[in-house]
């Protein structure tokens, strides 16, 4: 299941949770796991994730590695491909690099169906042909500027989800040329599926997050399996049913099973931390519903990444720690001040410039959560060396294999600093403190450039995605709470049927998700002191959050003093 290493500093070892790799990691995965980044689409966390969770054959807490002796116990997920499928629906005249033998596969694949999809006067026409591939291509969840094999189709069905990949770098002009228009089956052999450090893997983070939170409780990870193998399967069956014959089309062409891709999961830390089984828990109560397949799909993506920013303001806590997680203690101590902004300019942008002031906090915390790991990890190295003279080559070659340092004019920078480090060690500038602090500076200046380049805007750009900070595009970005994100919330903390108080529900985003809209919230967190706004300011900021559950939907008011927000 994991692997413990000693954390720096702590009394507690650090646990990992999944496939853990002891070789070099970026920052981030030392205190997130492997791993998120930037680059990932913010859809792209839940198709990933149930594209894992399919491949596991929809049973959490598979592939872990101390497990292999169980029966029938899966190390690997397997996931198909599905390449047939994707280029019907991708590929096309606006593809940016069109490729030959792209267009030559796809008229091909379109020859063998219309034989397969014969009307009552012969062969299905060019027309049909086109309607099929307009209504799979309104699914559409993912294309902005990428090439048809990195596009990808909302999961209406099982059979729709579809799996990142790239060609490889050596899909040469050669390799071209040694294709024969006769041999569809070597189309695809430079498609690559599994190069982990290209690929974000944030999908199946969330799939380690519920099976470390649903471990010792088999009927809620049983329950969260079936409602969402339920989802993917006995919805839309006409749909699957289109897509899986595309993709046979495709294998009787090539004269091939159909192809697969097998992974194994990467991994987090701290498996007995509080806030995994809150997030199972969560995943749970929402499941419980009988909204439509797509509205349910639609709002279990904003579900998955309001997980991931949670999960990264966490961790990012300033005493968030191996024991507080191990303790379960992790959930009261590291809980964040979320204050979101419901007035806009209605109060002159008072509650949105704190907002936005506490937005950019939680960057600066996930900054300070990476030094400090840095400096707690030099100190456990320097305790290892007592040797002065050998101090700074010990503490360089630890980095060296316990991070990654970077390319070229990164490291060319690191070296040039650490030159300096070393000039000034031999000459005796510094003593043994000041050479670590020296050092530990040096070394995050070179790891914070990846830090801010492929980490610290995941939370951002997933946050403007599921409405959780406005405005979706430009600047003076503050904490919100859109309507969408307000009804998934609502359906993850509030069982079918079940109704409270405005005054508990608003208590309820607090505590759980630190969420915070009124005075008794703001209260609550330390914001009423720390920030000293107007009390005034946050009970118009709670008025504004009633008047908007009113209009939705969400809540019915029987009086001015009574509000019950119910779940349908």
């Amino acid at each position: 299941m994991s692997r413990t290493l000693f954390a720096p500093g702590a009394s507690i070892m650090t646990t990992h949770y999944g496939q853990y790799e002891d070789q070099k990691h970026p920052i981030a995965a030392r205190i997130w796991g492997h791993r998120l980044n930037i680059g990932q689409h913010w859809m792209e966390y839940m198709l990933e994730f149930l594209s894992v969770l399919a491949g596991f054959k929809y049973r959490l807490g598979q592939g872990l590695p101390d497990h292999s002796d169980q029966e029938n116990y899966l190390t690997e997920y397997c996931i198909p491909t599905r390449l047939g499928l994707r280029r019907f629906v991708f590929y096309d005249e606006r593809e940016k690099k069109r490729d030959l033998r792209d267009t030559q596969a796809v008229d091909e694949l379109r020859r063998h169906l219309r034989r397969l999809l014969p009307e009552t006067n012969g062969p299905a026409s060019d027309d049909v042909l086109d309607q099929v591939r307009a209504l799979l291509r309104s699914f559409s969840a993912v294309e902005e500027d990428r090439s048809w094999f990195a596009k990808t189709l909302f999961p209406v069905h099982q059979e729709f989800l579809l799996w990142e990949a790239r060609r490889k770098t050596d899909d040469s002009k050669r390799r071209r040329a040694l294709f024969d228009s006769s041999d569809l089956a070597r189309l695809d052999d430079a498609m690559d599926f599994r190069s982990r450090n290209f690929f974000a893997r944030g999908g199946e983070l969330y799939y380690l997050i519920l099976s470390a939170g649903t471990e010792g409780r088999p009927e809620r990870r049983q329950a969260i399996c079936d409602g969402l193998k339920m989802l993917l399967t006995q919805h839309n069956k006409s749909l699957g049913q289109l897509a899986k014959a595309i993709e046979g089309a495709w294998g009787e062409l090539i004269s091939a099973d159909a192809a697969s891709v097998s992974g194994t999961v990467g991994w987090i830390l701290d498996p007995g931390c509080a806030l995994y089984e809150q997030i199972a828990d969560d995943l749970y109560t929402f499941l419980q519903n009988d909204l439509d397949s797509l509205e349910c799909l639609e709002l279990l993506a904003h579900l998955i990444g309001f997980h991931i920013i949670s999960y990264i303001y966490h961790r990012a806590h300033t005493i968030s720690d191996p024991a507080r997680h191990a303790s379960g203690s992790c959930l009261d101590a590291c809980r964040p001040a979320l204050l979101v902004d419901l007035l806009g300019d209605q109060d002159g942008g008072v509650v949105r410039d704190y907002s936005a002031g506490l937005l950019r906090e939680q960057d600066d915390l996930q900054l300070r959560q990476a030094r400090a790991l840095i400096m707690q990890k030099l100190r456990v190295w320097a305790d290892q060396e007592p040797d002065d003279s050998q101090l700074l080559a010990h503490l360089e070659l630890q980095a060296e294999q316990f991070f990654q340092i970077g390319q070229t004019k990164t490291r060319g920078k690191y070296n040039q600093s650490l030159g300096e480090v070393r000039a000034s060690y031999t000459a005796t500038r510094l003593d043994r403190e000041g050479l670590i602090e020296s050092f530990g500076n040096t070394l995050y200046e070179t790891l914070s450039t990846e830090f801010r380049k492929n980490f610290l805007g995941v939370h951002r750009k997933v946050g403007r995605a599921i409405g959780l900070i406005a405005p979706r595009k430009g600047p003076a970005m503050r904490f919100a709470l859109g309507d969408t994100l307000l009804k998934t919330l609502l359906m993850a903390m509030v069982l079918p049927g079940a109704e409270l108080s405005f005054g508990e529900f608003l208590e309820r985003l607090w505590l759980r998700y630190g969420i915070v809209v009124g005075p008794g919230e703001a209260y609550a967190s330390g914001l009423l002191t720390r920030l000293r706004i107007n009390e005034e300011f946050y009970a118009r900021n709670r008025d504004a959050l009633l008047g908007r559950m009113l209009r939705a939907g969400l809540l019915t008011q029987y009086s001015d003093a009574t509000a019950l927000v119910r779940r349908r």
